[in-house]
């Protein structure tokens, strides 16, 4: 599989590379537009105002420039101006004075390519404090291996589930309770589950054959140098392959374009009909054996069965 590995962060880009004159390039224009949007800032702001609610005036420059350069925290911006020896500074007097610098109603004087009115006091200046890390993953999609013949199973195959370890079996030996639990905690999408994507993301289907009556399958068409990803409904009854161009025949009279429930559904069918193929190149099993079972992890509790012929809901 294709992979790009990032090399040493330390080492700078060659000079007169691509990327060091576009990398020269965009921080130029970064600092043009803070520049710019700073003197505008600075320009609209109604220090007059502040003056005459009684703040210190050289605090109150420094606090819109401040401000005008990262629109940031109130409370970080109080801190910032009391370490540079403004005392007296709070999150509240930083609020009163960014209101009176720029009260709301100049907010239409504000050019939008700057960003953020600097009178903007709303939720998104908050600073955010987050002590631990937020999880918001599902359960885990554990993999399991044989201990007498290096056999590896994810969590709903057949046969060889762990959720009852006295009736664990490995599906390749057979060996009894023979599963050590945990070998890979991490891998969340098992050959299960990009089955079960594919089940969920196909193309609707379409009606029976008009010729034969036949159920119609998806199939590819085009050739090898062609790169789009079209699926077609076609009937399984129809001709040999040496009449199928022809206009009047079976297999074109059947032949219906698959049309996707939405675009992010065609991707994530090709994604995992892409890793499929790759697991299979890296030798893992991919044919799906009857009574897989597949548990949903957006939080809906949902579980699925495989039957064959296809996916039924269980829970």
């Amino acid at each position: 599989m294709p992979r790009r590995v990032p090399g040493d962060p330390a080492v700078e880009p060659w000079e007169g590379s691509t990327e060091q004159l576009e990398l020269a390039r965009i921080s130029a224009d970064h600092e043009r537009l803070l520049r710019e949007r700073v003197d505008a800032a600075l320009r609209l702001a109604d220090v007059e105002a502040v003056a005459a609610a009684g703040y210190q005036p050289s605090a109150v420059r420094r606090l819109a420039q401040l401000n005008a350069e990262t629109i940031g925290d109130v409370g970080h911006l109080a801190r910032q101006l009391t370490g540079e020896g403004h005392s007296g500074w709070t999150a509240l007097d930083v609020t009163t004075c960014i209101r009176l610098l720029w009260p709301p109603e100049r907010a239409d004087q504000w050019p939008h390519r700057y960003g953020t009115y600097p009178g903007y006091l709303g939720g998104l200046r908050d600073q955010l404090s987050i002590t631990m890390p937020i999880v918001v993953l599902g359960p885990r999609r554990h993999q399991h291996q044989c201990t007498r013949c290096g056999a590896l199973w994810p969590t709903g195959w057949p046969d060889a589930d762990h959720r009852d370890p006295s009736q664990v079996r490995c599906p390749d030996c057979g060996q009894p309770g023979s599963s050590v639990g945990g070998v890979d905690e991490q891998r969340e999408h098992s050959i299960i589950d990009l089955h079960w994507l594919m089940f969920r993301f196909a193309p609707k289907p379409v009606g029976p054959c008009p010729e034969c009556g036949t159920t119609r399958q998806l199939i590819a068409q085009g050739y090898f140098d062609v790169k789009e990803r079209v699926l077609y409904w076609s009937c399984g009854n129809a001709d040999e392959l040496g009449t199928r161009g022809q206009p009047d025949s079976h297999y074109l009279r059947s032949r219906v374009r698959a049309e996707w429930e939405s675009t992010a559904a065609h991707y994530a069918y090709w994604l995992a009909v892409d890793m499929l193929r790759l697991a299979e190149q890296a030798g893992e099993v991919t044919e799906l054996p009857v009574g897989a079972e597949y548990e949903a992890l957006d939080g809906s509790g949902e579980q699925w069965t495989y039957l064959g012929s296809g996916w039924e809901r269980v829970g």
